[in-house]
């Protein structure tokens, strides 16, 4: 069998994503997804399947799965895998834990997200005091960046002790710079605010609602959270954190993430002009990406290293 990389790739359709007229009729996954067929929901059969072989042309592909409407609408995976095996999400997780400042500023526990990360942490009352945790999420904190890009941390035995000596090279919010000690200063900052570990949040503040609880959150051998890396669940699973950002932050009847988060996270604080890699505009904002944002259409995604992805696509089909 070949080396896969644990590509997922988890594709929510949402069509009417954040729009005042979008159907107040809304699905959402028990234990259980409930099952559509494409052509029960208006969608060519010949294209989704088109879509499955594309995503697995590459043979390192695990899985895929479509959702539409929070039905599931077709899920494919590689020998050897099926609905209940666990990809790790690599940077994935930074949407999720990302989320977890959203929910306590909610809450009150975090006043604002130009907060200073000083008001939390207190070794950052150096040169690094004004840096404030919206520049933390929208990487534009100016801390230091080397060409390996801080990957030689995941190597570390202590992560954050390894994140809590990184200085500064640039002032804050004046260069957008994908930096992994970023968001593991956000477990930090979570444990001050809130007095519990983000894996804890995390589990008790979105995965249970979502029913998203068969998961692995990794910690290093210093029992530091991993906030900027690694996650492990089923496709499925993944599914289900994509299907609350579709919804505005709302599962059923609960309000999880509030709506103006959801929002200011769909808004690009940064945007891409059309690269040698690609010809879309592309951003990012607060701990996500967006593959795609103009008037055709867009599609924000959470993603992840050797290509894990949840993508949320608006009004594309």
């Amino acid at each position: 069998m070949p080396n896969r990389n644990l590509y997922i790739l988890a594709l929510l359709l949402a069509v009417g994503l954040m729009i005042p007229h979008a159907s107040e009729s809304r699905v959402f996954p028990g234990d259980e997804w409930i099952t559509k067929s494409a052509p029960d929901l208006n969608i060519d059969q010949g294209k989704v399947d088109r879509l499955f072989d594309l995503s697995f042309e590459d043979d390192a592909t695990q899985g895929v799965v479509l959702i539409k409407d929070g039905y599931l609408i077709g899920e494919r995976y590689a020998d050897g895998f099926d609905s209940s095996s666990f990809g790790t999400s690599w940077s994935m997780a930074k949407s999720f834990y990302a989320s977890l400042i959203g929910i306590s500023i909610d809450r009150g526990e975090i006043k604002s997200l130009d907060d200073k990360v000083s008001d939390y942490l207190s070794y950052f009352n150096d040169e690094r005091s004004e840096i404030t945790i919206r520049d933390i999420l929208n990487m534009a904190s100016g801390l230091q960046f080397p060409e390996h890009e801080h990957e030689l941390m995941f190597f570390k035995k202590d992560h954050l002790a390894y994140a809590k000596n990184i200085g500064v090279e640039k002032k804050p919010n004046t260069l957008f710079e994908y930096n992994n000690v970023n968001s593991m200063l956000l477990g930090d900052i979570l444990l001050v605010a809130t007095g519990k570990k983000a894996d804890e949040l995390l589990n008790e503040r979105i995965l249970k609602p979502i029913g998203a609880e068969n998961s692995t959150l990794w910690r290093d051998s210093s029992d530091n959270v991993l906030t900027y890396c690694c996650i492990d669940m089923s496709a499925r699973d993944y599914s289900r954190f994509g299907l609350l950002f579709s919804r505005n932050g709302k599962w059923e009847e609960d309000q999880i993430i509030s709506s103006d988060y959801v929002n200011e996270t769909f808004t690009p604080y940064w945007e891409f002009t059309p690269e040698r890699f690609t010809d879309l505009n592309r951003g990012y904002s607060l701990h996500w990406w967006f593959s795609k944002n103009d008037d055709e259409g867009q599609i924000f995604n959470a993603s992840g290293k050797f290509g894990n992805t949840s993508l949320l696509i608006e009004k594309m089909m």
